[in-house]
């Protein structure tokens, strides 16, 4: 087996914390986005 795959638990957590922080980053990007969308879609009316 690979060394990637013997990962310790600090690095294990660090990764989540990271996947964690990505998953709210990109929920606010995409909240943004569509308000954009929204307002743009709106004032075409």
């Amino acid at each position: 087996m690979p060394k990637s795959y013997f990962i310790t638990p600090e690095e294990r957590f660090a990764k989540k914390k990271r996947a964690k922080a990505m998953i709210y980053a990109a929920f606010f990007l995409l909240t943004i986005f569509l308000s954009a969308v929204m307002t743009i879609a709106a004032n075409q009316l």
